[in-house]
């Protein structure tokens, strides 16, 4: 079986909660990364992801004056480096989180996305193939982002657009 520390990135941009979400934001596009880990004293208390900056766009807050700590708390679900793949995928989808900071003795070791899972197990494809159906069918607006297969290159993205009724990876809808 494939453990997550065979497959996890191992360099994880981390911020502190003091930031502000624009800040967050700016180092996010900078990096091309989906999310910041909020470290505190050295251990990962809580993710931001880009779908977090869009409800907080969308709720009308100010993001250049909304700090991190500010924003809503929810409980940060890790993993261990010497967790199963497939389990962590179950884990994935049983909680509809994309990614999960990788921590071990409450240090933090990486970051593992649906990206990851898909390089080293295809067959995973399956997997998340259903959990895009079930995500897709709730889309309530089509400016929304969503992960999963572009239906023009059929490669895996977590920046799906819909682009007149077709799911669309960020580099096909520049070429199209």
């Amino acid at each position: 079986m494939v453990k997550v520390k065979e497959v996890m990135k191992k360099y994880v941009i981390t911020v502190d909660p003091e930031l502000t979400v624009s800040d967050a934001a700016k180092i996010m596009t900078n990096n091309r990364i989906g999310s910041v880990v909020i470290m505190v004293n050295l251990k990962p208390v809580g993710i931001v992801t880009a779908d977090d900056i869009v409800s907080i766009v969308a709720r009308g807050q100010d993001p250049k004056q909304t700090l991190i700590k500010d924003m809503s708390k929810r409980k940060l679900i890790t993993v261990s480096p010497d967790d199963d793949v497939l389990k962590v995928t179950k884990k994935m989808i049983k909680s509809g989180v994309k990614r999960f900071p990788i921590v071990k003795d409450g240090k933090l070791q990486g970051i593992v996305s649906e990206k990851e899972m898909l390089l080293v197990s295809p067959e995973l494809i399956d997997v998340l193939s259903e959990k895009l159906k079930m995500r897709v069918g709730n889309v309530a607006r089509p400016d929304e982002t969503i992960s999963g297969i572009c239906e023009n290159c059929e490669a895996y993205s977590d920046e799906l657009t819909n682009i007149a009724g077709r799911w669309m990876c960020e580099d096909c809808r520049e070429n199209d």
